[in-house]
């Protein structure tokens, strides 16, 4: 454990000095107040006990189908230990346009747990989607501590297309104009040629062009158009649809991307937080083009008189740093250069008369570092007290109180007072305000080493392998710790080492930045060159982040609004008529699947909890209170239900597979279909394919007007179970194209369906009966309250009538009455039918509360063949992902073994392993198996 984390509940490290024109005048106030702040900083760290969440997968990316094999790391945020506070762990999983697609709850036990998400292409069509991990405890302090991975799920198949494509903007007769090129060739790189398509422009759900085009006999496509004034460049979309008879509705996807020079965004960031005056500026500067990438630039800073004052140019990533000495009363303009030769003016951050400045070299491989400190020669500045702490993990691990004088006051510090990872410095005013602050980063190299031996250089297919692990610290001693592997196919899997960040990168470095990192991958060893140790410095100069507010350290203790969960439970409280709590009243639990009947009292405050419950698939239970006479009458039951946090929709745009792809990724496309191919064609000729009869389906004891089966679409009763733990809302949602929120004339809202008003009908009784249109409650309101009420397992089955076949019998009953003028064509209808047959009455029975948690998703085993000596390969074992093992546990020697066998198709395994030795120390490790033919 590193030095400055050994006392945690202590003042762990401090040094206190007193710095003026090189007299130490340290005096014991200052030492008082100093072990004061970082006593209270240490202390209030401990109260906090955030946490820090990896989580590492089976592979990169996915096809639709596929199963996601992953295993999480729940540590301690400040000594990278398991974390004991949570034992609850939620997993989402959301489109590229915030849809959830799935939510699932795991136990977690001494900070591990594992688990695996099947990619339904029914749930998952081909698009991009977010991995997001967090327990209820992180919620407390902001989206950035959550756990978040962008990934892309792929469909290829023979069928697919390629895309080319180029986009130019520029400037004609006042508007944006739009030359767009598009390139379509089939997989196998022959044109589509001459195919008429419907190409739809679109910014978000807005369509802003809807076109019929054409390729050539080269599979080319010229179009040209003006972009809407209004258009979110950021947001927009071209999708090409193939009108030819019989293509079965195919429709291409991809975002819009202009990446025009003059709308790249420029960011310039003072080293400390401020150009002052007088005072040397070291400023560190990032550029971003449309598409949200780094873009590299170069330019000049001039001053007003046109002066030149610095050069620069980016060196990795659109991200630089430049030094120059600010002047008073000057501003400052950067010319920067842009890709179509013209130049792009932007004004430099304000220039303070006064002020303090704060610079931190940390040289690369040094075991030490500077810390200097400048002040403006001002009565404000100087002869004033000022505290300099270092943070590492939320720990202050070093401080210093010191009056600044005329000359700058430099501190050298050596780096083993800090663990690896990001340090925060920071000056402090003597009322505990915060100045300056410089991200910084440390590197001990003290990650676990993994050695990674197979049992023999080359394998053949379908072999058996026998795979070795070691681990040890960075002294050579053997270390006891849980890891996970992976193994993949590099034939269909691509394995990209700048992409794809390990979990020490990720723990010691991306979880404490602010935004996705680009290429993360790049980072995993800083060390390995002094231009990587420098551009690692100006990422954490341009995207440094902090988890908690300095200010907020002074303050009263915070008020948490989530709780940390050590286990499941089932918590609520018992009130009555008037709404007051009801002490000493006898709550019963039951659950039939599992079974379980047990029984507790609230306490004075009507408050009461069922713990070791072990919540599985479908769980449901049944709560009923009784009075202190062991009536149920007047008496009611709230249980607190997990509310779940909305996020925001990524910010990050992934390309699909198919536009612009390169020949490395072509080749793993083609190799796949050649796989598909062979295993298909392989089947057909020794297995009798089964005649499945598919029987149209029907809701038993639907109302339905049309009789059974009379509907557009039909959610029956096996696909809502499959759903899971999810409502009406939700499985409209998902199962509904077209269903959304409505905002019409005069801001009237209401829910449609493809833009056609919805009515909903339960049990055969439909809800506007009830809507009172003096009242006070809005129409979509009034639905909100049965979308959101009724769960899926109270339904049977879902019927939508959209089209005039199967809506006009719906539209002769419950809208002609009421409004003779009506048309058929601007209402649909859907038909709930529930279990209890009942119609929408919502009021439940007094003193009694139906629950259905979200049921612990339990994990299942990886299906890893075992193979005879000498079985022949017949190219039907096609696995991308080869072997997942989740649970590697080494020994006291940190060793540990594992068993597996290759698959049919030839040519180079990518093996990754991770882990950690749950005490703080964390590491990773790549190795490749070759396979002959």
């Amino acid at each position: 454990m590193p030095k400055c984390l050994n006392l945690f509940n202590f003042l762990i490290f401090c040094v206190i000095i007193c710095v003026t024109t090189g007299q130490c005048l340290a005096q014991a106030p200052t030492r008082g107040q100093l072990n004061t702040i970082i006593t209270t900083v240490n202390t209030t760290t401990e109260k906090l006990g955030i946490e820090k969440l990896y989580l590492q997968t089976d592979k990169p990316t996915y096809n639709t189908g596929d199963t996601l094999w992953f295993k999480a790391y729940l540590v301690d945020a400040s000594s990278l230990s398991s974390s004991l506070k949570s034992g609850l762990l939620y997993i989402e999983l959301a489109s590229d346009s915030n849809r959830l697609v799935q939510r699932m709850m795991l136990p977690v036990y001494r900070g591990l747990t594992l688990g695996s998400i099947v990619l339904n292409p029914d749930d998952m069509p081909q698009g991009g989607y977010t991995l997001k991990a967090y327990t209820n405890w992180m919620r407390n302090f902001g989206e950035e501590i959550i756990y978040q991975k962008h990934f892309y799920v792929a469909n290829p198949n023979a069928d697919n297309w390629l895309i080319n494509y180029n986009a130019n903007a520029a400037k004609l007769n006042g508007k944006e104009n739009v030359k767009l090129k598009l390139n379509i060739n089939q997989l196998d790189n022959d044109p589509v040629r001459v195919r008429e398509m419907q190409l739809r422009l679109t910014d978000g759900k807005r369509t802003l062009l809807k076109s019929d085009v054409q390729t050539d006999v080269a599979g080319l496509l010229d179009v040209n158009f003006d972009l809407p004034e209004k258009a979110n460049a950021k947001n927009l979309s071209v999708s090409l649809k193939d009108m030819r008879k019989g293509a079965g509705n195919r429709v291409l996807n991809m975002p819009l991307l202009l990446n025009r020079p003059q709308n790249i965004d420029v960011q310039f960031m003072p080293e400390g937080g401020n150009l002052v005056a007088g005072l040397a500026a070291h400023v560190a500067f990032k550029a971003v083009s449309e598409d949200g990438l780094g873009i590299n630039i170069s330019g000049t800073i001039f001053d007003s008189k046109n002066n030149k004052v610095a050069d620069f140019s980016s060196a990795h990533k659109g991200m630089g740093t430049f030094d120059f000495l600010p002047v008073a009363n000057e501003v400052y303009t950067a010319k920067v250069k842009l890709a179509d030769g013209t130049l792009k003016n932007i004004t430099l951050p304000i220039v303070a008369v006064k002020g303090i400045s704060l610079t931190v070299k940390n040289p690369y491989k040094a075991d030490s570092c500077e810390v200097w400190v400048y002040g403006s020669a001002d009565s404000t500045v100087i002869n004033r007290q000022y505290y300099l702490i270092a943070q590492a993990r939320g720990i202050a691990c070093y401080g210093a109180s010191f009056k600044l004088g005329n000359r700058p006051a430099k501190f050298t510090m050596a780096k083993n007072l800090f663990p690896t990872g990001v340090v925060r410095f920071m000056l402090v005013g003597a009322d505990k305000t915060l100045l300056n602050e410089r991200l910084a980063y440390i590197d001990h190299a003290d990650d676990l080493r993994i050695k990674i031996s197979p049992g023999k250089p080359t394998y053949n297919r379908r072999d058996s392998v026998s795979m070795n692990l070691e681990v040890t610290d960075k002294n050579g001693a053997p270390v006891l710790g849980s890891f996970s592997l992976a193994v993949t196919d590099d034939g269909q899997v691509k394995i990209d080492t700048l992409t794809q960040s390990r979990i020490s990168t990720y723990l010691h470095l991306s979880s404490d930045l602010s935004g996705p990192i680009e290429d993360p991958g790049y980072y995993n060893n800083p060390l390995a060159s002094a231009q990587k140790w420098q551009n690692m410095d100006n990422l954490l100069l341009t995207q440094g982040w902090v988890g908690y507010n300095w200010n907020n350290y002074f303050k009263s203790a915070p008020a948490f609004a989530f709780q940390p969960e050590r286990e499941f439970s089932i918590r609520g409280k018992v009130t009555n008529v008037f709404n007051k709590p009801v002490a000493k009243s006898g709550i019963t639990l039951l659950s039939k699947k599992p079974f379980l009947l047990a029984d507790t009292v609230s306490n004075d405050k009507g408050n009461f909890i069922f713990t070791g419950i072990y919540p599985a698939d479908t769980a449901v239970f049944f709560l009923q209170a009784k009075n202190k006479r062991g009536k149920s009458f007047n008496v009611g039951i709230e249980v607190e239900e997990f509310v779940p946090p909305v996020f925001k929709a990524p910010a990050e745009r992934l390309v699909p597979w198919y536009v612009n792809i390169d020949t490395a990724r072509r080749q793993l496309v083609t190799k796949q279909k050649q796989l598909k191919d062979n295993q298909e064609r392989i089947s057909k000729g020794t297995l009798l394919k089964a005649v499945e009869v598919k029987a149209k389906k029907v809701v038993k004891g639907s109302k339905n007007l049309n009789g059974a089966g009379g509907s557009d679409i039909i959610i029956d009763e096996e696909t809502i179970i499959k759903s899971g733990r999810t409502n009406l809302r939700q499985l409209l949602e998902k199962r509904v194209k077209g269903f959304y929120l409505k905002t019409g004339k005069n801001f009237f809202r209401s829910y449609v369906i493809n833009n056609v008003t919805m009515h909903l009908v339960i049990d055969g009784v439909e809800i506007d009966w009830f809507f009172d249109p003096e009242g006070s409650v809005e129409y979509f309101r009034f639905y909100d309250q049965y979308l959101d009420y009724y769960d899926a397992e109270e339904i049977k089955g879902i019927e939508v009538m959209t089209s005039s076949q199967y809506s006009s019998s719906y539209f002769s009953q419950f809208i002609q009455p009421k409004n003779p003028m009506a048309s058929p064509f601007d209402h649909c209808f859907v038909e709930v039918t529930t279990r209890s047959g009942h119609g929408p009455f919502m009021k439940k029975a007094v003193g009694t509360y139906v629950y259905r948690p979200m049921p612990f998703a339990l994990p299942k085993a990886f299906y890893s063949p075992k193979y005879k000596p000498n079985s022949v390969p017949d190219m039907t074992d096609i696995r991308s992902t080869i072997h997942w093992e989740p649970n590697v546990v080494t020994d006291k020697n940190g060793k540990a073994t594992l068993n597996f066998y290759t698959a049919d198709n030839a040519g180079k395994y990518s093996v990754v392993v991770e882990g950690t030795d749950l005490q703080g120390s964390v590491g990773s490790n790549t190795a490749v198996i070759k396979v002959n033919k």
